[in-house]
């Protein structure tokens, strides 16, 4: 800024402007860092399966349930 305006610039200006994106660029990390943070909880609390299988082989029989709706059926509850 001092480039464009050399005679309008007040002295102190620059530490100033240089102190305040520091702290500005702390800010935005720590902010980052709390991020990552929230979506490591927001992982784990959702629970979901490690692998979504799209199909099975070589595991012996198909499993007796496949769903809520053939529990239904034969009326078990869980």
């Amino acid at each position: 800024m001092k480039l464009i305006w050399w005679d309008r610039f007040p002295a102190g200006m620059a530490p100033m402007l240089i102190g305040m994106l520091f702290l500005g660029s702390i800010q935005i990390f720590f902010i980052g860092l709390l991020g990552e943070y929230i979506l490591s909880i927001n992982q784990r609390v959702m629970k979901r399966p490690l692998v979504v299988e799209e199909e099975r082989l070589n595991f012996g029989d198909e499993p007796k349930y496949r769903g809520v709706k053939d529990m239904e059926k034969d009326g078990r509850k869980e």
